[in-house]
């Protein structure tokens, strides 16, 4: 998403990127911002200090609360290094000072993109928390409580410990 006021850098970020297979949302106003970060899953934003000032620290703020693994992108022109520290305090991915510098542009999002998405946890639902839990006090209830405990701790995917546990008792029978 590029927040930019300025048409001219709008528009030419607007078609570079666009250029690059990426789907684009622009806002020119707050509102505007505010409205697709609520209603639009965004990896990356790119954010004009400039043309916002302190409203800038703002928008940073609505975009993390409402998406806390978005990353932000700043663009300043080195008069506004006050915001970019603050900026950064607030977790902004990075800052990148104009004039701008496409290709490593484009390399920052990809490094933000690549942030988002380990940023991004994905917590399990309840039925799958209940199903984890239950699958633990079976192989507790079975002798194996070292298993359980495993289960209960490292948080692996159950599947995965079940097989592994299949395959290592199949070794120990072989053994025997």
């Amino acid at each position: 998403m590029i927040i930019e006021m300025d048409n001219y850098l709008h528009d030419h970020l607007s078609r570079h990127l666009a250029g690059e297979a990426y789907q684009i949302f622009t806002a020119r106003q707050k509102p505007e911002a505010k409205r697709i970060v609520k209603r639009r899953n965004i990896d990356v934003v790119l954010l004009s200090l400039n043309d916002f000032q302190k409203e800038s620290l703002v928008l940073i703020k609505t975009i993390k609360k409402v998406r806390p693994a978005v990353q932000v992108i700043t663009i300043n022109s080195g008069d506004e290094i006050s915001l970019s520290i603050e900026g950064m305090k607030l977790g902004v991915f990075d800052d990148l000072l104009m004039p701008l510098d496409l290709d490593a542009l484009i390399l920052r999002i990809q490094e933000a993109f690549l942030a988002k998405k380990a940023a991004e946890v994905v917590k399990p639902s309840l039925l799958q928390r209940c199903q984890h839990i239950m699958v633990a006090a079976s192989f507790a209830e079975a002798g194996e409580a070292d298993m359980a405990k495993e289960l209960l701790t490292t948080r692996p995917k159950p599947n995965e410990n079940i097989k592994n546990f299949r395959h290592n008792n199949k070794d120990e029978r072989r053994k025997k």
